[in-house]
């Protein structure tokens, strides 16, 4: 129990808004804010991102994990600790709504590769912590620009009512930074919290296996303003980030792709408080386990 207590105060942090618009040689204006760095195309799920009308982001994720040793615990409060080794591989294709049928200098690629750790803590029954670390390297393919990246976190989930678990209280807490060749690094920190719930459906009519439906809605803080330039010059800025989803789940029963195995398949829209960011995104599983 040592152990848990010592890997709970850990200081581990904040989530990541789904942002990577800009090349590398932007940083930050007079005003202080942060600009949004192509590095951040690691915290990307697999989507559709648009910033003020003027740039978009296509993210491809393959998040590929090993399970080393699952997690439990028995009634009587006996622990044992969940281990996972991750893989995840990111694609990102910046600004592609301006192709105009061939590659413009303003249009890029990228490619991050972050693998990392994940535990799963059973506090009881019905609450669980996740804490993680990702170290990696990512590459902006059209300048050959590299660049250090780094995330960690801790996430949690408490389900009920005891009878049935349909709902879920998560919160999760990140801390991410990068470490470019060229220009100066950069680091931020956000705050999700978020409901979801399980709605229990009758037998699917083709396979006859019990299927579910998963509703999700979240709301994300960044302790710092995001500010990115603006294509006629000038930047904007956002700090927040709404998060309203709706999945399918076959129960007891993922979905598998290759190596990928997936425990649901839905869609989820993003956007921020002042509309200046907007996306859809993948959802492949439920925010405690991203």
């Amino acid at each position: 129990m040592n152990s848990i207590n010592r890997i709970i105060r850990r200081p581990c942090c904040l989530l990541l808004l789904l942002l990577a618009a800009l090349p590398a040689s932007l940083h930050a204006d007079d005003s202080g804010f942060q600009t949004v760095h192509w590095a951040y195309s690691a915290f990307f799920g697999t989507g559709w991102y648009q910033i003020d009308d003027n740039r978009s982001v296509f993210a491809l994720n393959l998040p590929f994990r090993q399970t080393v040793r699952p997690s439990s615990i028995t009634k009587s409060g006996q622990r044992k600790i969940g281990f996972e080794i991750h893989y995840p591989l990111t694609l990102g294709f910046h600004n592609i709504d301006d192709l105009p049928g061939i590659i413009e200098p303003d249009n890029f690629g990228t490619i991050t590769f972050t693998p990392g750790l994940e535990l799963e803590i059973p506090l009881s029954q019905r609450w669980y912590l996740r804490p993680f670390i990702n170290v990696g390297w990512g590459n902006e393919l059209q300048t050959n620009n590299s660049s250090w990246i780094y995330y960690s976190g801790i996430k949690s989930r408490f389900t009920f009512p005891a009878d049935t678990d349909n709902w879920s209280l998560i919160n999760n807490l990140y801390y991410a930074g990068y470490n470019p060749e060229i220009g100066k690094s950069d680091d931020l920190a956000a705050l999700l919290t978020a409901v979801e719930y399980r709605q229990v459906l009758k037998h699917s009519r083709s396979s006859g296996k019990p299927i579910d439906l998963h509703w999700s809605l979240g709301y994300s803080y960044l302790f710092d303003d995001l500010a990115f330039a603006q294509t006629k010059g000038g930047f904007d800025s956002f700090n927040d980030q709404f998060i309203a989803g709706l999945a399918y789940s076959r129960r007891n029963n993922p979905f598998k792709l290759g190596w990928l195995k997936f425990s649901r398949i839905g869609l989820e829209y993003r956007f921020s408080s002042n509309r200046t960011f907007n996306g859809i995104s993948l959802n492949f599983n439920s925010l405690f386990k991203r």
